[in-house]
């Protein structure tokens, strides 16, 4: 029996090893969700923000992009005030910059006070 078990020795590491990679790579993509789902509540909260100054005859566009976190004001594409109609566009952060450099990866989000 003690045989057996020294020849198992070193076992646990070696799957861990193994699984390593994929541990990696599910973390990596949860954390990428948490970051699109946040620039979308960012993205909102500053066409809501844009909408109500707008609505109050102050400078809708500088008070989006106040509304917007530290890091999402480098990314801003498109701040649109039409009327009561804030449309606020921001490129999505992504972990790894490289990887994807597609245009489609834009929040848009609209917000208009109700009349």
């Amino acid at each position: 029996m003690r045989a057996r078990l020294a020849d198992e020795r070193g076992q646990a590491s070696a799957e861990l090893m193994g699984m390593l990679f994929w541990l990696l790579l599910v973390t990596l993509v949860v954390w990428q969700i948490c970051l699109a789902a946040w620039t979308y509540t960012q993205v909102s909260n500053a066409a809501r923000t844009a909408s109500r100054v707008e609505g109050r005859g102050g400078d809708a566009r500088k008070a989006a992009r106040n509304a917007l976190s530290t890091p999402l004001r480098e990314h801003v594409q498109n701040i649109d005030v039409d009327g009561d109609r804030a449309t606020v566009a921001v490129r999505m952060p992504l972990l790894v910059p490289g990887l994807l450099t597609s245009e489609r990866l834009t929040a848009t989000r609209s917000a208009e006070l109700p009349s």
